[in-house]
């Protein structure tokens, strides 16, 4: 993912609309796949940075790199970023590896792009971290810590830590430290807001903000089952609805088969600005939809398609986690390092993978179609699109919306309804099956 193209400097009319609105004001704004509303998100942050406490709260937690790359650029505080379920349960997740030195419990080790923060036990307070869990770890860690029941102040770090001395220094599997969250912050951002409901909101979110509340979001890419439409919300709540305008990201050529995808009248096309709005084939390829005789062939096909075209800025975008083990243990058999973010199961004992790194464009990302959510890709692909494995019409539709040049769908089997209404001369088909 190319971060540097993804955040938005140079802001258009109606995304600057939105930035003159006081951040004293609450407001709701809707805006189509490559608007910018993760970008409009993190400038309405920038309005509140001298004005009180804030915060933007996010529904996914691969999200949270991207978000924490602009926050960066404006010179904002990244680890004001929550993942909505630790927000409520903990507060905001710190970045980095937390280690501890062996049967010690009175000290913990935060390692981040070769710094390293020590923390030393104390009472609470409201200034105290604290240690969770992420997953299941080792009984003797919970022994050692407990969840969410230590607290810890930092303090100079004068010891000669060093991660790679194993015999003193362990690391905490799935160990995050946190700072606690304010009973209320002053502006509260909201990403993705759909995916949040309308009792959500009057419930526990609206409470826990002091002055303003704005949310951003597109009802095209709900994917939470419990969400409410972005328009429902902000009737509900009475605040001023505004809109993000233009499509940057999604060329024509691809931009015309997402809307077909979607089939509730979204519109990709009329305020298309990629390319100046010169983004239709041929200056761009038409996606191409491509059948094979099983799993294997399209992950075959995939990997050719990557070395043979020296492909990079490379996203696989699966239905499950199980998609993602299964993408990345090809890959990694066949010799391709990859990016990736998966739990590796639902019972215990299980640990979640997460070696994404958006700056590194050379390793192909693979992520589920609800952990792309706010992402962008140069190529994208698309496998498993057969009926067995379809989620949700929306989920489909955010992850043929990742793509700012190709897009590449597969299937095996019985190829997705979500398809159907696509003009075959908007798309290449490729049938593969003849082949041996």
């Amino acid at each position: 993912m190319r971060l540097e193209k993804w955040f938005i400097s140079n802001l258009d009319d109606s995304q600057r609309n939105i930035i003159v609105q006081s951040i004293d004001k609450s407001i709701a704004v809707r805006g189509a796949a490559g608007s910018g509303k993760t970008n409009l998100a993190i400038h309405r942050a920038l309005q509140a940075k001298d004005k009180g406490s804030y915060a933007i709260v996010i529904f996914t937690i691969a999200l949270k790199r991207m978000i924490a790359y602009g926050m960066d650029a404006l010179g904002l505080d990244k680890e004001r970023i929550a993942y909505e379920w630790a927000w409520t349960h903990r507060g905001f997740d710190m970045t980095g590896d937390v280690y501890w030195k062996k049967g010690d419990r009175t000290h913990l080790y935060l390692v981040n792009d070769m710094s390293v923060r020590k923390f030393e036990r104390c009472t609470k307070d409201s200034t105290a971290y604290g240690i969770d869990f992420a997953d299941w770890v080792d009984y003797r860690f919970y022994a050692a810590f407990g969840r969410r029941c230590s607290w810890f102040h930092e303090c100079p770090c004068d010891d000669d830590f060093d991660v790679t001395n194993t015999e003193t220094y362990e690391l905490i599997p799935s160990g995050t430290m946190y700072k606690q969250s304010e009973d209320v912050i002053d502006y509260l951002i909201i990403d993705e807001a759909q995916d949040f409901n309308v009792s959500d909101y009057k419930q526990r979110i609206v409470p826990k903000a002091g002055v303003s509340l704005s949310l951003f979001g597109d009802s095209a890419q709900q994917m939470n089952s419990q969400g409410s439409n972005i328009e429902d919300i902000a009737t509900a709540l009475d605040y001023d609805r505004l809109s993000l305008d233009y499509n940057y990201r999604l060329p024509k050529s691809i931009a015309k088969v997402a809307q077909q995808i979607q089939n509730t009248g979204v519109d990709l096309m009329t305020n298309n600005r990629k390319d100046g709005g010169d983004s239709d084939y041929p200056n761009y390829p038409k996606p191409v939809i491509a059948k094979y005789n099983n799993r294997e062939a399209e992950l075959l096909g995939i990997l050719n398609k990557i070395q043979m075209e020296d492909l990079d800025d490379v996203a696989i975008l699966v239905p499950t986690e199980a998609d993602v083990m299964e993408v990345n243990n090809f890959l990694n058999e066949h010799g391709v390092q990859t990016q990736v973010h998966y739990r590796t199961g639902n019972v215990v004992p299980f640990n979640t993978i997460n070696t994404l790194d958006f700056s590194n464009n050379d390793l192909p990302c693979i992520l589920t179609y609800y952990a792309a959510k706010g992402s962008e890709f140069d190529n994208v692909f698309v496998p498993f699109a057969n009926t067995a494995n379809a989620k949700s019409r929306n989920s489909f539709y955010v992850a043929c919306t990742r793509s700012s040049r190709n897009l590449y769908i597969s299937y095996s089997g019985k190829r997705t309804a979500y398809l159907d209404n696509v003009s075959k001369e908007f798309v290449t088909e490729i049938d593969y099956t003849s082949e041996s």
